[in-house]
């Protein structure tokens, strides 16, 4: 039975540079929108996989990303996606039609103090965040064009926001699902984000800080070997 998941992180390019983020690599030229569309016809001949999540980097700005999410969703795929949102509110980059092709939207959300995601780098290069405000806009537009999209939250926890209690904006947001994510290091020769480091002892406090009012929480202090993930030049990878 095809019941798998791939993830496609069809660009690395991202308008954020997040601190605590391990994407930093150097393969700035991504597939062309042909070979994409190729992949997802590789995966449909397989019969393994029954959903699609698309990533990034930033996935929506990849050129070819509106007609990549209507084509998995014609091919029947159960498709979602993750994003930082700061583009979804943007119809020339997310036509937003397309949040009827979503099972789920996927927002990663680390912060909602506007000084905090500076901080973090939560911000485009005029500055711009992703604020409560704004995030409820896109959630809003979400929910007119698809009332039975899914929302679900990705945090990373860190240094830089293991004060903050986040699950406070579900009183005007309802979130299906969020998760927790304890920062995974990394480091070399171009960029750490070691100094940002937790243990599991202050994940947990973290935790309970966040105790959700509905809904469940998943709980991740370590990302290895839990996707599967074809990268922007289409290789698989089997460990992130």
């Amino acid at each position: 039975m095809n019941s798998l998941k791939v993830n496609l992180h069809i660009t690395e390019k991202c308008n954020y540079r997040c601190k605590h983020c391990f994407a930093h690599f150097d393969r700035k030229t991504d597939l062309p929108l042909e070979s994409w569309l190729a992949i997802i016809d590789n995966i449909k001949a397989s019969d393994l996989v029954s959903a699609i999540n698309f990533a990034g980097g930033e996935p929506v700005f990849y050129k070819g990303f509106n007609e990549l999410l209507r084509y998995a969703k014609d091919n029947s795929f159960e498709v979602s996606l993750i994003s930082n949102g700061s583009l979804l509110l943007n119809p020339e980059l997310f036509n937003p039609e397309n949040f009827e092709c979503l099972s789920t939207l996927g927002l990663s959300i680390d912060s909602l103090n506007e000084n905090t995601l500076h901080i973090l780098g939560r911000c485009d290069v005029n500055h711009n965040v992703l604020s409560e405000n704004r995030l409820c806009r896109i959630i809003n537009a979400a929910k007119r064009v698809n009332p039975s999209i899914k929302i679900k939250f990705n945090t990373v926890v860190s240094k830089l926001n293991l004060h903050e209690c986040l699950t406070q904006i579900e009183q005007k947001i309802h979130v299906d699902r969020w998760k927790f994510l304890k920062i995974k290091p990394f480091n070399d020769n171009n960029f750490s984000n070691l100094s940002l480091l937790i243990s599991d002892d202050e994940f947990s406090y973290f935790i309970e800080r966040n105790k959700r009012t509905e809904g469940p929480v998943i709980l991740e202090k370590t990302t290895a070997r839990s996707y599967i993930v074809i990268d922007n030049q289409g290789n698989l990878l089997d460990n992130l």
